[in-house]
C-alpha cells in the first residue's frame, strides 16, 4: 500500500495531516513575526554596541590627546616665560616626556638665529625611549626642521595644529622608526610674534593599537583615515600611508564607498552598508575626532551583527521541527486511539452489508459522540434486523400467494384449453349430421317429383336422425356451459357426443 493510498483510506492519517497543516501554518506566521522583529532588534542592539563601543574608542583617544593639548600648553606657557634661557628648553623637552610617559617625542624648535649664539639652528628635541628619555639639539643642513609640515602649518595659521602621521627623516642624531603624528604650538616671544613651535609627538602605534583593539564582534575591525582620507590604521598594513579611501573607486566606480568617504572627510557621524568583492555585507560606523580633523570606523560583517540571530533562528527551526515531528506521532497516536471504535463500526457494517444481521454492535462505554455513534448504530442494526425478518415474512407468504397463483393460472388455461377442445370436438361431430341434411335437403328438392312415397320417407328419417344427432350434441354443449366446465366432462362422454 502506498502513502498516497494509506492516507485515502486513513482518517486519522488525514486529520494527522490537516491538524500538522494548521500548526505549520500558524508556526511560520508566529516564528515570520517573531523573526522579523529579533531581526530588527538585533540589528538596533548591534549598531547601538558598535556605536557606543565607537563613542567609547573616541573618548578614550580624545581624552588621550586632550591631555597631550594639556600638557603642550602648560610647557608652551613656561617655555614662553623662560624664552631667553636656551639651555631650558632642553629640561622643558625632557620633563614633557617624564611627566606624560605615553608621549614619543618633544621639540621646542626655534626660527633660523632666533639665538645668535646657538647658531642658525636650535630645536631641543627629546626622544622617550621607554626606559630612557634622550635629549639632543635637532637640526641641521641635512634637517631643516623649519621647512618640514610640523613647523610651517602652525606657524603660517599661527595657531595649535595635528599634523598628518609621518615617519621622521633621518636627521643624523636620534633615530626614531616609528611614524609619529605632532601637536604643534606656535611659541610667541614678548611681542607676540612667532618665534618657534613647540611640538609633542605621539606615536601611531598607540592610535593603532588603541583603535584595532575596538572589536565590538569578533572579525570586525577599524580604520583611521587622515584629513585627506589616507588610511593611518587599516588592517591590511600595504594601504597605510599609501592608499586612500578612494582609491578602489578609481578602478571600478563604487557609490556607496564614495559617499562613505566624503561622509567622513567631511566630519560626519553615522553609519553605512556596502558589500565587499566576494559580496558579503557589511556595516560601517564611523565618527570624527574633534581635535585633530581624522574620523574612524568600525566595519563590522552582516555575520557576525546577526550571528545571534542566525544561531537563535537554527535552533527555534529545530525546535519548532522536532516539535512538529512529534506532535504528527502524537496526533496520529491519539486520533487512531480515539477512531478505534468507528474502525471497529465499519468493519460491523461491512459484515451486516454482506448479510450478518446478527453481527453484534462492540460498545466502548463511552459517552461522546463516538460513544451516541455506536449506541444509535446498535440500535440501527437491531431494528434493521426486526425489519428485515418481517420482510423476509412478507416476501415468504407472498411467495406462497404467487405459487398458488401461478398453480390457478395453470388450471385456468388448462380449463381453457379443455373447454376449446370440448368446442371444437363438438363443432367437428356437429359437421358429419349437418352436412348430411343439407345434402338431403338438396336431393328431395331436385327430386321431389321423382321419389315415391317411401323414398320420401327414407330421406326425411336420415333427415330427422341427423336432426337429433345435432340436438343432442346441442344439449351436450348447453349442459356443459350451465353446468360446469368441460374438464368436468368424461372422456367417455366426449367421445360419445
Amino acid at each position: 500500500m502506498t502513502i498516497i493510498n494509506y492516507i485515502r483510506q486513513s482518517l486519522a492519517a488525514r486529520l494527522s495531516i490537516w491538524i500538522i497543516v494548521c500548526v505549520v501554518a500558524l508556526f511560520i506566521t508566529a516564528l515570520g513575526i517573531l523573526f522579523h522583529y529579533s531581526r530588527i532588534a538585533v540589528k538596533d542592539e548591534a549598531m547601538e554596541k558598535a556605536t557606543q563601543t565607537l563613542e567609547g574608542t573616541l573618548l578614550h583617544v580624545e581624552s588621550t590627546l586632550r591631555e597631550v593639548e594639556v600638557a603642550a600648553d602648560n610647557m608652551k606657557w613656561l617655555v614662553e616665560q623662560h624664552i631667553d634661557s636656551p639651555d631650558s628648553m632642553y629640561v622643558f623637552s625632557a620633563k614633557i616626556l617624564e611627566n606624560n610617559p605615553h608621549l614619543n617625542g618633544c621639540s621646542i624648535a626655534f626660527e633660523p638665529y632666533y639665538y645668535p649664539e646657538m647658531g642658525r639652528y636650535f630645536s631641543a628635541y627629546s626622544y622617550n625611549g621607554g626606559n630612557f628619555i634622550e635629549t639632543e639639539q635637532e637640526g641641521n643642513d641635512l634637517y631643516e626642521y623649519y621647512c618640514m609640515d610640523w613647523y610651517l602649518i602652525p606657524k603660517l595659521l599661527e595657531r595649535p595644529y595635528w599634523v598628518e602621521p609621518f615617519r621622521e627623516q633621518d636627521t643624523g642624531g636620534i633615530q626614531v622608526a616609528d611614524v609619529i603624528t605632532s601637536y604643534c604650538q606656535p611659541i610667541r616671544n614678548r611681542e607676540n610674534r612667532v618665534v618657534g613651535i613647540l611640538s609633542v609627538d605621539l606615536s601611531l602605534d598607540w592610535f593603532s593599537k588603541t583603535i584595532s583593539n575596538t572589536k565590538p564582534f569578533p572579525n570586525s575591525y577599524s580604520i583611521l583615515l587622515g584629513k585627506g582620507g589616507t588610511f593611518l590604521v587599516h588592517p591590511d598594513s600595504t594601504k597605510l600611508f599609501y592608499q586612500t579611501i578612494f582609491t578602489a573607486t578609481l578602478e571600478e566606480p563604487d557609490t556607496v564607498m564614495t559617499a562613505l568617504g566624503e561622509a567622513m572627510l567631511a566630519g560626519e557621524s553615522g553609519h553605512k552598508e556596502f558589500k565587499d568583492e566576494k559580496g558579503e555585507n557589511f556595516y560601517v560606523f564611523y565618527k570624527p575626532f574633534s581635535h585633530t580633523g581624522w574620523s574612524v570606523a568600525i566595519v563590522c560583517s552582516e555575520k557576525d551583527i546577526f550571528e545571534p540571530y542566525n544561531s537563535l533562528q537554527t535552533y527555534l527551526m529545530i525546535i519548532a521541527i522536532t516539535g512538529l515531528i512529534l506532535l504528527l506521532f502524537f496526533c496520529v497516536f491519539i486520533i487512531r486511539k480515539d477512531l478505534k471504535p468507528l474502525k471497529a463500526l465499519a468493519q460491523s457494517a461491512q459484515r451486516i452489508t454482506d448479510g450478518n444481521y446478527s453481527e453484534v454492535v462492540p460498545d466502548s462505554h463511552r459517552c461522546d459522540e463516538i460513544g451516541h455513534l455506536q449506541h444509535s448504530f446498535a440500535k440501527m442494526r437491531k431494528s434493521l434486523a426486526e425489519h428485515i425478518g418481517k420482510m423476509e415474512s412478507v416476501t415468504e407468504i407472498l411467495t406462497q400467494r404467487n405459487r398458488e397463483l401461478m398453480r390457478a393460472n395453470e388450471l385456468a388455461q388448462e380449463a381453457d384449453r379443455v373447454k376449446t377442445a370440448f368446442i371444437n370436438n363438438m363443432t367437428d361431430q356437429m359437421a358429419p349430421p349437418v352436412s348430411v341434411i343439407a345434402s338431403e335437403s338438396d336431393i328431395i328438392r331436385e327430386k321431389y317429383g321423382e321419389f315415391s312415397e317411401e323414398d320420401m320417407k327414407a330421406h326425411v328419417d336420415i333427415m330427422l336422425e341427423n336432426t337429433e344427432t345435432i340436438t343432442r350434441l346441442l344439449n351436450q354443449l348447453l349442459d356443459a356451459s350451465e353446468h360446469g366446465t368441460p374438464s368436468t366432462l368424461s372422456n367417455e362422454e366426449i367421445a360419445a357426443s
